[in-house]
């Protein structure tokens, strides 16, 4: 995924991005993710800013009943490519390159802005309704026959509370 810094025309044009990224970073989380859109690209001439929102798709899994799924989430992205290599200019949380012309290569911008906008928690669907704290049972595919009246000992006081109030 790169940009010809030389061939971009003055002005606004479109960037197609397609195609799928290595992201390695740990377990239970894509390996690799399959991105596609279209970022705006605004040439400026000293300046290029490529903006726009992306979509990406991996396999990832359920914090709630631990299988794998297919995720897509919504990757946003905002890089500034200056051409003037000596100026130390920056935009609040807008990725910076600084090169003057040739191809850049927008992988690593790209890979960085798919992490970054992971969701925090992945669940594979509203009604998921995860595994027994107890026996490990996926709820999903069946109950279980874990007692639901066990209380924990900390909580007792409680109950004794809402006994006077009956």
């Amino acid at each position: 995924m790169k940009l010809d810094l030389d061939r971009t025309q003055l002005g606004r044009s479109e960037l197609p991005v397609s195609g799928s990224l290595k992201l390695a970073w740990g377990e239970e989380r894509p390996e690799t993710a399959l991105v596609q859109g279209e970022l705006v690209v605004d040439n400026l001439d000293k300046r290029l800013l490529l903006n726009g929102t992306l979509k990406a798709s991996g396999t990832a899994c359920c914090g709630r009943c631990l299988e794998n799924f297919e995720l897509t989430w919504d990757v946003p992205v905002e890089i500034m490519v200056l051409r003037n290599v000596d100026t130390d200019e920056g935009e609040g949380d807008t990725l910076v390159i600084q090169q003057a012309s040739g191809e850049v290569d927008l992988t690593e911008f790209l890979r960085e802005s798919l992490v970054l906008s992971y969701p925090t928690a992945t669940i594979c669907r509203t009604d998921c309704l995860g595994i027994c704290s107890t026996c490990g049972t996926d709820l999903n595919r069946g109950s279980c026959q874990c007692a639901d009246d066990e209380v924990d000992p900390r909580w007792a006081g409680l109950d004794a509370l809402d006994a006077q109030d009956d």
